[in-house]
């Protein structure tokens, strides 16, 4: 019998990867995967020239695509896809207590690493003054800093990192998914377990009225963490928590569900908490803001014209820093026009934008200032660094990390819905379904994408985006919101994508329709607009599934599609 030699088995292996949430490529491997998780991520950081150091992940089908962590390349096969997610290093910061003698004399700030000089003892004051940033001198190699101010990087020593901590004066979380009932007090704790025994023995219900004025107490204090205005879906959602953590509070009673009665008397407490706050004097231009005497004669009606969050705004209206007035506020505004005009100065500009941010948010809630004025007032707004930023400070999330992330996780499931759809809108979709047959790069298949979504939601986008060649653009007054997609000869990637509103060019050079599309939605929450009728249910899905805010109360249509996508 004939031997023939064995000849090698592997082959060459394509793998999607995934690089920091918003860019996703094709790998190829000539040899196959690598035996060790090192060296394949070795061979990624090497093919496309990452540096720093990451984490390899990898989707398991078995648990509905989720990422896990990779500890073994047995794990990943041929066209499997892969995360690498950047690790920050840790910083170690040593401090020594400070004793009573350093009390009335000054902290000098030293440049020189803890390696060769000793540690300087910090003295922080919380309560009485307003949150200043503490420079640490870090021995280390230098944190790095977030992707929107990496340009600036000569602007900082490599030794030295400024810590801003966020104004306490500003919420830092959004309203949770699932809202956590808070502890009571003592003795209100200790009822409470008494009546939930007695109701898992015999059914009996707790009816205490002095115990429920002391909860609501509490839970109005909660909910004024996260809003000062919740909505009727919210404080159901408390009322439903509060009653599944302590079933001997149901009131059968007031409905079939015992929550009625509940529902009822935490929406009287809520207002009760905010005319208390009022009465108070608690600097809080959320209840300001819509007091009686600061409306005009016609419209003193506690209900007409209410300021409040719409779309699920964190920091709607924060108070001023503390410390800081309206004049030097102003003051800081007009030191900032000036900042804007040097170079390699983000790491300034972005200091001077977080302290202004409650002025700002007052200017564009009670004035609604005109676009055009606004970017005047507030140039380095009208970026895009600017722009990711201020919707960071007021729902506290990634705009587009967000945004990207879930488009691209959604779009398997979206391009099924598209393509088992009939009638006029299916046939409309068969272009951009045929486009997604071709090979795009990922900017040009989100784009197809997000056009054929606004075709598959009965919507028209000619109404968000205006097609034109490069040399023939249409007058930027014309539109009041507008994507301008401008376009060269190949009829490819665009040329120049750039935001229109109320007949002003306000950004430009957005790269890609997917960028333009995530800005817009920045835009809007930065400048308080309201979004167009002819594409409630566009804006409806970017705002409630792509950025997840306020998603609990949805129209029928982007329900029936949530529904379908989460199938």
């Amino acid at each position: 019998m004939l031997c023939l030699p064995i000849a090698d088995m592997s082959a060459p292996t394509q793998l999607r990867v995934v690089i920091e949430e918003t860019q996703v490529h094709k790998l190829i491997l000539p040899g196959g995967v690598p035996s060790t998780v090192d060296e394949l991520l070795a061979a990624a950081q090497d093919h496309f020239q990452l540096q720093g150091s990451f984490t390899v992940m990898y989707m398991d089908k078995e648990f509905d695509n989720q990422f896990f962590t990779l500890t073994s390349t047995d794990l990943v096969k041929d066209k499997d896809t892969i995360k690498l997610v950047r690790t920050e290093e840790s910083v170690i910061l040593t401090l020594t207590p400070s004793n009573e003698s350093f009390a009335s004399s000054p902290v000098t700030p030293s440049n020189e690493s803890f390696a060769s000089s000793p540690v300087t003892p910090i003295n922080v004051s919380v309560a009485s003054s307003p949150v200043t940033p503490i420079k640490v001198s870090v021995a280390s190699s230098p944190v790095a800093q977030d992707q929107s101010f990496q340009d600036d990087s000569s602007a900082v020593s490599s030794a030295d990192t400024i810590i801003s901590p966020q104004s306490p004066e500003c919420r830092s979380e959004p309203w949770p998914t699932n809202f956590v009932i808070p502890t009571f007090s003592y003795d209100v704790e200790m009822l409470l377990q008494v009546g939930n025994k007695a109701y898992e023995s015999n059914g009996s219900l707790l009816n205490n009225p002095n115990l429920s004025s002391s909860i609501l107490d509490k839970l109005a204090d909660t909910i004024f963490c996260y809003t000062a205005y919740p909505t009727g879906l919210q404080k159901l959602a408390v009322v439903e928590a509060l009653l599944k953590k302590h079933p001997c509070l149901r009131e059968p009673k007031t409905s079939f569900s015992g929550i009625y009665g509940w529902q009822q008397r935490l929406t009287w407490k809520v207002a009760n908490y905010r005319s208390k706050m009022k009465r108070r004097e608690v600097p809080c231009p959320e209840l300001d803001v819509n007091s009686l005497k600061r409306k005009s004669p016609g419209e003193r009606n506690p209900a007409k014209n209410c300021k409040r969050p719409k779309k699920a705004e964190v920091n709607y209206l924060p108070p001023h820093p503390s410390g800081e007035t309206s004049n030097s506020l102003e003051m800081e505004r007009q030191e900032l026009l000036n900042e804007v005009k040097k170079k390699n100065n983000n790491k300034v500009i972005e200091e001077k934008m977080s302290k202004t941010f409650s002025m700002r948010r007052l200017e564009v809630v009670s004035g609604t200032p005109a676009a055009a004025d606004f970017r005047e007032r507030w140039p380095a707004l009208f970026c895009e660094d600017g722009i990711k930023e201020e919707f960071r400070r007021i729902t506290t999330i990634s705009l587009e990390q967000s945004f990207i992330y879930r488009l691209d996780a959604y779009t398997p499931k979206l391009l099924t819905l598209m393509k088992a759809k009939g009638g006029v809108v299916g046939t409309k979709l068969r272009p951009f379904l045929f486009k997604l047959s071709k090979n795009q790069s990922i900017e040009m298949r989100r784009e197809t994408v997000i056009r054929s979504l606004i075709l598959y939601l009965g919507e028209e986008g000619e109404h968000l985006f205006e097609d034109c060649q490069e040399d023939h653009c249409s007058d930027a007054t014309e539109h009041v919101l507008k994507i301008l997609v401008a376009h060269g000869a190949s009829e490819e990637d665009p040329v120049d994508v750039s935001i229109i509103l109320e007949g002003t060019e306000v950004l430009h050079g957005c790269g890609n329709v997917a960028k333009a599309c995530t800005l817009l939605m920045g835009l809007i929450y930065a400048l308080n607009l309201a979004y167009p009728q002819t594409l409630h249910y566009t804006f409806e899905v970017f705002q409630k599934l792509f950025l997840e805010l306020d998603g609990m109360k949805l129209s029928p249509k982007v329900q029936a599609l949530k529904s379908k996508l989460l199938s």
